[in-house]
C-alpha cells in the first residue's frame, strides 16, 4: 500500500512596511499565520509551530521575494528567543522583535546578547520605558513606540528617558499626515502606519497639465475598443516610454532576453494584453514620481492580488481584467493629493470599477477590492468573511499573494 503524500500546510503572510524619514522603504514587519481557523487565537499554535511557519514562509516564498530584498522584521516571544528560533533567519535581513510582554530575565539578557554578536538587529516592540528594559536598551538597535497605545505626551517622557541610548526611533500606528509630522519633529527615524495611504486633500487642488495626459492615457487603455495601434504610437513618440518598453523586452522579468529591431517589434512581443498592464503600471509610476515608492509597489501588488482572485472566481478574463483595474486605480487619490470622485470624473471607467473605488465593498468587484486590503494589512478575520462571501477557499490566498509580490519584484521603479 503505498503511503500518501502529507497534506501540504496553508501559510499565510502579511507584512507591513517601515519606512525612512525620506519616504523610502527601510524594511517589513511580517505577520504570518499557519491557518484562519482560529485566527482569534494568538497562541494557537505555540513557538515551535510559530517557528516552523515562518520557516516554511522563507523556504517557499523567498526572503527576497517577501521583503524586495529590505528587512524582515519578525516578532519573538520569551520561549522563542531563549530557544534561538531567530537564528533560523539569515542575519543580514533579519530584525529581531523582542514582543512587550517578554520578562528581561537573565536567559533573554544572554540570548539577545548572543543574537547582536551574531550581527541581528534587535528591536524593542511597543516599547513603555522601565528601569527592566535598561540591560537590553544597552543592546538594542531600534525602539518601536505604538502611538496608538501611548499618548504623543507619555512618548515624549519615555525618549527623554533613553535619551542617551544610541537607537533608532520607530513609530508604528501612525494614521494621520498630523500624527507622521509630529513624529518627526520628535526625531523619530522610522514609520510604520497606514498613514500613506490616507490622501491629503487640499481645497481646489487641480491635477497638474502632466499627470492629466496620464489620466488621460490610462482612460485610453481602460477602454476594452482600445486602439492597439495608437499605444504603439504614443510610445513610439516619448523617448522616456520608448526606452522602458526596450527595458522590459530585455529584462529577466519578462522572460527571456531577445534581440529587438524595432519598437513595433517591441510593442508586438509584449502582446495586446500584457501591453495594457504594463502601459497602466508605468502611467502609475508617473503619477506616483513625487510620492512614496511603496505607494506604487502597493498598487501594483493590489492589482495583480485583485486580478489573481478575480480569476479563480472564474468570471471569465474581461472580470479578472477589471478586478486589477480596481486594484490599480485603488490608490489614485493618495497618490494625486486628490478625491477620488473628482479622478474618476477624469476617466472613462465602466460604472461597477468607480462603485467599487468610491461605494462600500457590496459589488463582486468591490468584495474583492476589500479582500486585498484585509490582506495587507492581516486583518485575518475580515479576510475570512470576505473569502465567504465570494465562495473562494482561504487555502488558495497565499499563492495569490505570493504571485504578487513576485510582481512588484519584477518592475523595478527606478530602471
Amino acid at each position: 500500500m503505498t503511503a500518501s503524500k502529507p497534506k501540504a500546510r496553508n501559510i499565510f503572510v502579511a507584512r507591513h512596511p517601515i519606512l525612512r524619514r525620506n519616504s523610502k522603504v527601510y524594511g517589513y514587519e511580517l505577520l504570518f499565520r499557519s491557518n484562519l481557523t482560529n485566527y482569534f487565537d494568538p497562541l494557537q499554535d505555540g513557538s515551535e509551530a510559530t517557528s516552523k511557519v515562518i520557516t516554511n514562509t522563507f523556504s517557499l516564498l523567498g526572503v527576497s521575494t517577501v521583503t524586495s530584498g529590505k528587512k524582515a522584521f519578525i516578532n519573538f516571544n520569551t520561549e522563542m528567543l531563549v530557544g534561538e528560533y531567530p537564528s533560523l533567519f539569515p542575519p543580514k535581513v533579519t530584525v529581531v522583535e523582542v514582543l512587550e510582554d517578554v520578562e528581561v530575565t537573565p536567559e533573554v539578557i544572554k540570548a539577545c546578547e548572543n543574537l547582536v554578536s551574531k550581527g541581528y538587529l534587535l528591536a524593542l516592540d511597543d516599547f513603555v520605558y522601565s528601569d527592566a528594559w535598561i540591560p537590553l536598551l544597552e543592546m538594542a538597535h531600534i525602539i518601536k513606540f505604538d502611538i496608538r497605545v501611548s499618548t504623543l505626551e507619555q512618548v515624549e517622557r519615555d525618549l527623554e528617558k533613553i535619551a542617551n541610548y544610541k537607537v533608532k526611533l520607530l513609530a508604528e500606528k501612525v494614521e494621520t499626515l498630523a500624527e507622521y509630522d509630529a513624529t518627526k519633529d520628535m526625531g523619530f527615524h522610522l514609520f510604520q502606519g497606514y498613514y500613506f495611504c490616507r490622501p491629503h486633500i487640499v481645497e481646489g487642488r487641480d491635477i497638474p497639465g502632466s499627470k492629466l495626459q496620464y489620466l488621460q492615457i490610462l482612460r485610453l487603455i481602460q477602454d476594452e475598443n482600445y486602439s492597439f495601434d495608437k499605444i504603439a504610437q504614443l510610445i513610439s513618440h516619448d523617448v522616456s516610454l520608448s526606452y522602458k518598453l526596450l527595458k522590459y523586452v530585455n529584462s529577466a522579468g519578462f522572460g527571456a532576453r531577445v534581440e529587438v529591431t524595432s519598437l513595433q517589434g517591441a510593442v508586438a512581443l509584449v502582446g495586446e494584453i500584457d501591453m495594457r498592464k504594463w502601459m497602466s503600471l508605468t502611467m502609475m509610476s508617473y503619477l506616483a514620481d513625487d510620492k512614496p515608492e511603496e505607494l506604487l509597489c502597493l498598487s501594483i501588488q493590489r492589482a495583480v492580488f485583485c486580478e489573481e482572485i478575480g480569476q479563480k472566481l472564474g468570471k471569465g478574463k474581461d472580470f479578472s481584467k477589471q478586478c486589477f483595474t480596481v486594484g490599480m486605480f485603488s490608490l489614485l487619490d493618495v497618490l494625486l493629493g486628490k478625491d477620488m470622485g473628482s479622478i474618476l470624473d477624469e476617466l472613462n471607467l465602466a460604472t461597477p470599477i468607480k462603485k467599487s473605488l468610491t461605494e462600500k465593498p457590496t459589488s463582486l468587484l468591490g468584495i474583492v477590492l476589500f479582500l486585498a486590503k484585509s490582506y495587507e494589512r492581516a486583518d485575518w478575520p475580515y479576510i475570512i468573511k470576505a473569502a465567504k462571501v465570494l465562495e473562494l477557499k482561504t487555502d488558495e490566498l497565499p499563492a495569490c499573494f505570493a504571485n504578487a509580490l513576485s510582481a512588484v519584484n519584477r518592475f523595478h521603479l527606478d530602471d
